[in-house]
């Protein structure tokens, strides 16, 4: 939690009337909104949907199931603007990352004109990767001020900006926005969350986040929303371990989803989230910050269905009721889109028109004025005065905690809410200005002093230097070297941290010691419980119930690991997972061995490995309290099962191809009253101790074929003929892998043959997707080297695309134009499979542009059809499509007939890929002093105050030039006013190449992503 000190300014703002906003030069309307929202009386949340208008169940509404049910929309309007930007969500389309910051700040100012505020999320893809939100390979610390990746993350900033700044009403006042990113970063599910981000990487990312959006792009109508997901058991310390600070948040969310379909009611469920909430409600009320529900609903089987009959159709009802007693001054309770979808796939978060929860819906919908949108929902009219903020000063790179195995350590120093000129340095006559002292180590040199590090000041709020370890006299001796910023006024006042503390960060030199291949985990490694806790993530469980005790096992076996499991704070169960990334290779070894000591409960233990995609689980006994060390044979019939959740990979054992690609080790502990309803009054509580882990048994490890053997008599093999489906709800049943089935119907030609027909009459990417994993006679492809289909052309010059993906996870596109030259009506097309210039790797995009070869048709996972807007004179997409088929070449010639080939898209152009591996690193702490002017003040001047109207921002201003990336297309000489109030901490930046942003989102746009169902 914060210091006293950190919470000085909400006593002064509570005393003025003053907000305590994350953004001194907020716009007027972002005040009156923060004002309106912290001042949420009981009775008085707001209802949200994301998605409200575009996606919906009902096939009979244009505005969406909410309107469609009550004549209202939600007060509350949520968007993706990571997938919008990246062209994967509505009202994205494509690759241009413009035109869609385009379209979305066109759908804020529609939401704004019906009376809703607009609240936008980011699921970005892994801009390390390139891969989907939930690919966590790990690269938080690399998106930081002279990361690898940096460049990357300020390229999809850049979308961000472009959206705020164009999102305007008629008369051009910017239209304020609650930006919520980095969202659920306490579980495991993406890249941005526990354990691919320690919680001191977690917060630099975050702060990075708003200094770049707010200082250096000059985006003014944000509110920035901090969300981890529950449940926490009202800890307020858990919430607090990654919260960035004050400066830097100004919502304080969380999420979480009611899933149990057990339950007759949401009683069992609202117990623990209430106690989190109004513990929240209390921590925003002392700090003057505003408290919401970010993301609630009903998932997975207690998510709104078709055909099942409806458990708890008060469930918003309740919800809100047990806000306006727990937690009264929630502003807004928000929940997920009704995306639709077919089978498990099917997502409805609220009811629809004619299902069988509308009438409670309704009769919630018009309970409250507060509840649904209006004039006075958007009315910010009124707009308080800013709080004053003391400067903060924080230390950016090293993070905490990191480990350095270089000779020289590049500090970095960000200064926050403090006019430069009041620093003080050694010179102020002319750039560079340099502090000497202005970090200390706790090392001292020859004469006894302490070790200091000048930094000088470059650009953008930052002071950076070197310190160099050799000439320090500091050894690479696997020591903890302490670093401590002592940035001081010229008045003398130091500046302390975000979180009021001195803000020293430890940082660990050396290379690691050496821990032996088959141990999964001795707990021998973790100098403390914060490095165990950044190496496993809590499943509805909380880091302070995995703590590190002297091993049972005696002196000589070091650290054992404590799993506390609580049922009264956690119900059902409770679990803590590590990934491993890169992913290991246990193939060569036939299982593993651990020593435990239980608790004699009787609840269920749960072991738990994902294994090249494949969820194994064993169950050891938790009966008796002896300490025993097991053995759980890899190979033993019986010992690991496939989890039964993950239906996809049933009755699959864990051979050695499998094992080669271990992506995750979890323990569990399962509340068996729970899971056999006994009622046998097992511990509610309990304590269970693990240590040395390990893989036991060596092998021969799991070596992949070179090249896969080719059957010398491969037959075709039909992919989808069509003519096994009795009806459009059976096709959309094995296409329905996207979520998209919409665009399809099952049509008949007059001679009885069937075929998939696509229509999208709003244009755009859309898909749909058959998986064929599991299929034994259409997954192998070995042998097969062209894959054909027939085609209907409309003539529209749109285009079909098809891709295919692989079991290794890539992923093969092709696009085939609907050309007006080619004839209309039925076309044979046929597609070589191997070094084809035209299908080629979209996914993952560190090989895009690569053609297929043999090893890739080994297993085929799913296969993908799309239609794309080409002709944006007639956007609208249809085509026919049957007979896909894989065939050798030798039946090539004898099967094609007449045939077309794909062609590449001339409209729109995709970028080309570079010959050289392309630089996306930036570093925004790197500028030339000489272009920063900096007025220096007086040693008693006071500090500025926040200007009433927020357009004079010149108060904090140390010039009149803003410095910072000119928008593209924009001539600088067009900067706003807003945009030139940065020039306090200002500066030119180096801008990555203009190929890594069209790579970017390039990618992004032909990725072949499979909704999932949203994790959270």
């Amino acid at each position: 939690m914060l210091s006293t000190a950190a919470l000085a300014n909400t006593a002064v703002a509570e005393e003025t009337n003053t907000i305590n906003i994350s953004d001194v030069h907020a716009t007027a309307e972002t005040r009156a909104l923060f004002a309106n929202l912290r001042d949420t009386k009981a009775g008085e949340v707001r209802f949200g949907q994301q998605h409200v208008t575009d996606e919906a169940i009902s096939e009979t509404t244009t505005h969406g199931d909410v309107y469609e049910m009550t004549g209202k929309y939600p007060a509350v309007f949520g968007r993706d603007a990571g997938l919008v930007l990246e062209g994967r969500e509505k009202p994205g389309n494509g690759s241009d990352q413009q035109a869609n910051a385009a379209a979305l700040a066109n759908e804020i100012a529609k939401a704004d004109e019906l009376g809703a505020i607009v609240t936008i999320s980011a699921h970005w893809s892994n801009p390390k990767t390139g891969g989907n939100y939930d690919d966590t390979t790990r690269v938080a610390r690399e998106l930081l001020p002279g990361g690898e990746y940096s460049g990357r993350l300020n390229t999809m900033l850049d979308g961000i900006a472009a959206v705020a700044e164009q999102s305007k009403r008629a008369d051009g006042t910017q239209i304020p926005i609650i930006f919520r990113p980095l969202h659920e970063n306490t579980g495991n599910w993406f890249w941005w969350g526990a354990t691919h981000a320690t919680a001191d990487e977690y917060k630099e990312l975050f702060r990075y986040t708003v200094n770049y959006l707010r200082d250096i792009k000059g985006v003014h109508n944000f509110l920035y929303a901090y969300s981890p997901g529950g449940t926490l058991d009202g800890d307020a310390n858990a919430y607090l371990k990654t919260y960035p600070g004050d400066g830097y948040v100004d919502v304080l969310g969380y999420d979480t989803y009611d899933r149990d379909n057990t339950k007759d009611d949401a009683s069992a469920w609202l117990e623990p989230v209430m106690k989190d909430m109004k513990m929240l409600n209390d921590e925003a009320s002392k700090r003057g910050k505003i408290v919401a529900f970010t993301e609630f609903g009903r998932s997975d089987e207690r998510g709104f269905k078709k055909d099942t009959p409806t458990k708890d159709k008060q469930f918003f009802t309740e919800v809100r009721d047990a806000l306006s007693k727990d937690a009264p001054n929630t502003a807004y309770m928000m929940t997920w889109a009704n995306f639709g979808g077919s089978g498990s796939n099917f997502q409805a978060y609220t009811p629809w028109k004619g299902q069988d929860a509308e009438p409670e819906f309704v009769q919630f919908a018009n309970s409250s004025d507060k509840l649904m949108a209006s004039p006075e929902n958007v009315d910010y009219s009124s707009a308080p005065a800013v709080t004053a903020r003391p400067g903060i000063a924080r230390i950016v790179t090293p993070v905490n905690s990191e480990r350095v195995t270089t000779n020289t350590i590049p500090v970095r120093v960000k200064v926050d809410d403090v006019n430069i000129g009041k620093l003080k340095f050694d010179n102020t006559d002319k750039a560079p200005y340099t502090n000497a002292t202005a970090a200390v180590t706790d090392h001292k040199d020859a004469d006894g002093n302490f070790v200091t590090v000048p930094l000088t000041y470059t650009c953008n709020g930052y002071l950076t230097g070197t310190l160099d370890l050799d000439k320090a006299g500091i050894a690479h001796d696997n020591a903890t070297l302490r670093l401590t910023p002592r940035i001081v006024l010229n008045n003398g006042t130091l500046l302390k941290s975000p979180d009021g503390t001195d803000g020293t960060v430890e940082i660990k030199l050396g290379e690691a010691p050496a821990v032996a291949e088959n141990v999964i985990d001795d707990f021998d490694s973790y100098d403390n419980n914060d490095a165990l806790n950044s190496a496993y993530s809590p499943n509805n469980g909380k880091s302070a119930f995995f703590t590190l005790v002297s091993s049972p096992q005696g002196a000589d076996y070091g650290n054992a690991v404590d799993l506390h499991y609580d049922y009264n704070a956690n119900p059902g169960y409770t679990g803590y997972a590590r990934s491993f990334d890169p992913k290991r290779d246990w193939s060569k070894y036939t299982g593993i061995s651990m020593y435990y000591k239980p608790d004699g409960s009787g609840h269920k233990l749960v072991i738990q490995m994902n294994a090249n995609g494949v969820t194994f689980e064993a169950y050891p006994s938790l009966t008796g309290t002896e300490g025993q060390v097991i053995d759980l044979p890899f190979d033993e019939p019986g010992v690991w099962n496939v989890a039964s959740w993950d239906t996809a990979n049933a009755g699959k054992t864990p051979d050695q191809q499998l094992l080669s690609e271990v992506g995750s080790f979890a323990i569990y502990v399962n509340d068996n009253d729970n899971e056999l309803h006994d009622n046998a009054g097992r511990p509610r509580t309990g304590d269970i101790v693990f240590d040395s882990i390990k893989l036991v048994g060596e092998r021969a490890p799991y070596v992949p074929d070179e090249q896969p053997t080719e059957p010398a008599d491969a037959d075709p093999i039909t992919i989808d003929d069509f003519e096994s489906y009795a009806d459009t709800a059976a096709l959309k049943e094995a296409w329905g892998n996207r979520g998209h089935i919409d665009a399809l119907t099952l049509e008949t030609e007059s001679d009885g043959n069937k075929y998939l027909q696509y229509s999208n009459p709003a244009g755009g990417w859309l898909d749909v997707a058959a998986y064929i994993a599991n299929d034994e006679t259409r997954n192998s492809w070995s042998g097969e080297r062209k894959l054909t289909f027939r085609l209907k052309n409309n003539g529209s010059n749109n285009a079909m695309a098809m891709q295919i993906g692989t079991a290794d996870g890539k992923y093969f596109h092709v696009d085939q134009k609907l050309d007006s030259a080619m004839p209309e009506g039925w076309n044979n097309i046929e597609i070589d499979l191997l070094n084809n210039p035209s299908l080629t790797q979209s996914w993952p995009e560190n090989n895009k542009g690569k053609p297929m070869t043999a090893d890739d048709l080994a297993h085929i996972k799913e296969i993908v059809i799309a239609g794309n807007t080409w002709n944006n004179d007639s956007p609208a997409v249809n085509f026919g499509i049957d007979d896909i088929r894989v065939i050798p070449a030798d039946n090539a010639d004898a099967d094609s007939g007449s045939s077309t080939k794909p062609e590449t898209p001339t409209e729109p152009s995709e970028p080309t890929q570079p010959t050289e591996t392309p630089d996306y690193s930036a570093d925004v702490a790197n500028g030339d002093p000489a272009t920063c002017p900096v007025t220096f003040a007086p040693a008693d001047a006071q500090e500025p105050s926040e200007p009433a109207d927020s357009a004079d921002t010149s108060g904090s201003s140390d010039s009149a030039n803003a410095n910072k990336p000119t928008d593209s297309g924009k001539p600088a000489g067009n900067s706003t006013a807003a945009e030139q109030q940065v020039a306090s901490i200002g500066a030119p930046i180096t801008m990555i190449a203009a190929v890594a942003a069209a790579l970017m989102v390039a990618g992004a746009a032909m990725l072949a992503w499979a909704r999932q169902r949203k994790q959270l």
